[in-house]
């Protein structure tokens, strides 16, 4: 009996893996730590618990920070606090609801305002398997985003005066 009960959350916890890994802010987050070189012993995203290399303005906190590092990198208490803000951030890239970044953008853009590293956004894109030119949006296969912006000016012509 024992050995069935065994088999069995051995499979759920091998299911529950496998399912996380096609969430696509996993796959991006993996993809993005790994071109940081986090799990790299001497590397600052592993030094500082920060996988997504997290850089932030002072001021700025997340939640599990304990310090910022004199080039602004985040320090983090433990590796599940670096990786629930890094998956935060992808989350918000995603969804379209970051300040800097969007699904429409192409891997190249994102590495342009994302990374300092020139081979960044190659490291990421060799780790998904697609091109620099491809859009978050088209990689993920995402619905196209809609925005609509108020124009105060539009209803101008329809004023009557009396």
């Amino acid at each position: 009996m024992k050995r069935v009960i065994f088999a069995a959350l051995l499979f759920l916890s091998a299911h529950k893996i496998w399912a996380q890994e096609s969430i696509p802010t996993v796959v991006l987050a993996r993809a993005i730590a790994k071109a940081e070189g986090y799990g790299v012993r001497s590397a600052v995203p592993t030094r500082y618990n920060n996988p997504g290399d997290i850089r932030a303005m002072p001021g700025t906190h997340y939640p599990g920070q304990i310090g910022l590092s004199a080039q602004r990198y985040v320090i983090f208490r433990t590796k599940a606090d670096g990786w629930a803000a890094l998956y935060t951030l992808v989350d918000k890239i995603l969804s379209n609801q970051s300040a800097h970044y969007n699904t429409s953008m192409t891997f190249r853009q994102l590495a342009r305002r994302y990374a300092t590293s020139p081979t960044w956004v190659k490291n990421v894109t060799h780790n998904l398997g697609t091109t620099p030119s491809t859009t978050i949006a088209e990689y993920f296969d995402l619905p196209p985003v809609l925005v609509v912006h108020n124009n105060p000016h539009a209803l101008d012509g329809l004023l009557c005066r009396f």
